[in-house]
């Protein structure tokens, strides 16, 4: 026990065990707990809200989409301490990402949120949310470079039915731009299939991204590997829910109002920013295997059914050491038995390519 009072992430994060020959660190940490988040600057925790229009011919499809700040908003728990209950505005609890059911002006208004940081080079990034339950629209969870350095996780309402669902595994690539970005023509698409409704219940959607392979996960299940066109350049993390009525694709638009609602966002990443890396040899100088924080994996879905079991290191105190953006206030309920944070040994040959950028 004293071992682990005295260890406190100082040098890193890691998803894997030292035994794992692709073991890795990550220098840099993200979490947002939606469910007790109280506040309307969502800059302040780590994200900007986007505004911006697409034309419809530049979003091939029969309408433009139209991205708003108001459409991103929060519904947290009105008892700060609780775990259900009712939610500030009524209805689901979480940050809630909507599309509207007038598009009388041409223009699908849907919503979109990037990271405020930009340094993003590898890591392990994770969302849990309930998809929208109109038909019609899509739902991302992705990190982006540029057209041809994106990683996406993308979910079609019009994909799910009374029992299953699915979620599109994508890496956009020089392939896919070419294909007209459409990269359901390469070997970097994969639409997963998912024994579960999407739309029903939240459920912890992952993925992994090192410099040899990204790998995608839902509730702590791997799913798929992919090996070429992987990104290498640093980037921001998105979040956003649309509709532009393509049929091949969105399909919709809904009828009505319609949400996606997260529960919750967490990324352990390195970064590429001089000043974050200076930071993180000040704190550790010399590599402490003690003091690496190996990442629970959540491997139940992280819902009412589980009592919302999830685990934070933002809410363990002295665990995210050095860290510019963190959620703070907020509760934690991990799924496992014991200690929720294991303290792992690590190779210091194998930090150094983690860190490599």
């Amino acid at each position: 026990m004293a071992r682990l009072a005295t260890a406190y992430c100082e040098c890193g994060y890691s998803v894997n065990s030292t035994n794992e020959a692709d073991f890795a660190v990550y220098t840099d940490i993200l979490e947002n707990d939606f469910l007790h988040t109280y506040t309307t600057n969502f800059s302040s925790v780590g994200w900007r809200p986007q505004e911006y229009n697409v034309s419809k011919e530049d979003a091939r499809g029969a309408y433009g989409k139209q991205f708003l700040p108001e459409n991103v908003q929060g519904n947290p728990l009105k008892d700060k301490k609780a775990w259900s209950g009712d939610s500030e505005h009524g209805g689901e609890a979480g940050l809630q990402l909507w599309v509207r059911g007038d598009h009388s002006n041409g223009f699908v208004s849907g919503a979109e949120m990037t990271s405020v940081r930009n340094d993003l080079l590898y890591g392990s990034f994770r969302v849990a949310m309930k998809l929208s339950q109109s038909s019609g629209t899509c739902g991302a969870f992705f990190w982006f470079y540029n057209n041809t350095q994106e990683i996406d996780m993308e979910f079609l309402s019009k994909q799910f039915n009374a029992s299953t669902g699915a979620v599109n595994l994508v890496l956009q690539s020089p392939q896919s731009k070419s294909e007209g970005y459409d990269a359901s023509n390469t070997s970097d698409f994969k639409v997963q299939h998912l024994p579960f409704q999407p739309d029903k219940d939240f459920h912890e959607y992952r993925f992994d991204w090192a410099p040899s392979r990204v790998s995608f996960f839902v509730d702590g299940t791997w799913l798929q590997d992919f090996t070429e066109n992987v990104p290498t350049e640093p980037g921001y993390l998105f979040m956003n829910h649309w509709s532009n009525g393509d049929p091949l694709w969105s399909a919709g638009p809904p009828s009505k109002d319609t949400a996606m609602t997260i529960s919750y966002i967490k990324a352990y990443f390195n970064s590429s920013d001089t000043a974050r890396q200076k930071d993180y040899t000040k704190r550790c100088p010399k590599l402490d295997k003690a003091k690496v924080c190996q990442i629970p994996d959540q491997k139940v879905a992280p819902s009412q059914k589980s009592n919302w079991k999830t685990y934070f290191f933002s809410t363990d105190k002295g665990h995210t050491p050095g860290q510019t953006v963190s959620m703070s206030g907020a509760l934690s309920r991990f799924a496992a038995t014991g200690s929720g944070v294991a303290y792992i040994p690590m190779l210091i040959a194998l930090l150094s390519a983690a860190l490599a950028i």
